[in-house]
């Protein structure tokens, strides 16, 4: 074989394995996370895996909890929540997102606090659009995106108060908003538009005085 064929063989070779770790499922499901607390923390913050350094810090919940796996938070005394700072990775933009957590309750939102605010970013009077999920009166879950496109929302499924363990999966694309529950999902054309703001993400309430607050167990949040 002359050496030029030998090079172009080589440099094929390279090319292609190049190409195979690019392609890899492990690396390509971690660069899809733009998010993941897992709650297994049993101090005052919750680590974020992604990588992407958006540390939360937690105020008067209960650590080291049973969680779906391993550990989780439980949301008890007023007011309890995480509070993660704003960054620009934890915006929409005009991307495809999703949100997703595992939930398990038992006391449904009482009239006096309306709702359960499990995650959000930003309210329905922030500049710039916001997003959240929920859990309604009745017991199910509510997915809201708002964004320079209008609202898409969604409350569907069944009552989760059963105490076990249920995952919420809130999602928009460029044409749709779909929540997910237990691996049922319903959806609603909608284009929602640009969401960017500078609000920080809150994990368990409206805002630092405890509105809307969810009492019960919360674990492995994602965003991607």
């Amino acid at each position: 074989m002359n050496s030029s064929r030998l090079m172009t063989r080589v440099a094929a070779g390279a090319v292609a394995a190049g190409a195979a770790v690019l392609m890899a499922p492990g690396a390509a499901g971690a660069a899809t996370e733009r998010a993941h607390w897992s709650f297994e923390d049993t101090g005052s913050t919750a680590a974020d895996s992604s990588g992407n350094g958006s540390t939360g810090t937690l105020k008067n919940l209960t650590t080291g909890v049973a969680g779906s796996t391993g550990k989780a938070f439980e949301w008890s005394s007023k007011p309890s929540y995480v509070t993660v700072p704003d960054k620009a990775v934890l915006d929409p933009g005009t991307s495809s997102y999703s949100v997703s957590l595992k939930v398990k309750f038992t006391v449904l939102p009482s009239s006096s606090v309306g709702d359960y605010d499990l995650i959000r970013k930003g309210l329905s009077t922030t500049s710039g659009g916001s997003w959240k999920v929920e859990i309604v009166k009745s017991g199910q879950a509510l997915c809201n995106f708002r964004g320079s496109g209008g609202q898409g929302q969604l409350t569907k499924g069944p009552k989760l108060n059963d105490g076990a363990w249920h995952t919420i999966t809130c999602a928009r694309t460029s044409s749709k908003v779909t929540l997910t529950v237990d691996g049922t999902s319903w959806s609603t054309s909608k284009s929602t538009g640009k969401i960017s703001n500078s609000s920080a993400v809150l994990i368990g309430a409206k805002d630092t005085s405890g509105h809307d607050q969810f009492t019960g167990v919360l674990d492995e949040v994602v965003i991607s």
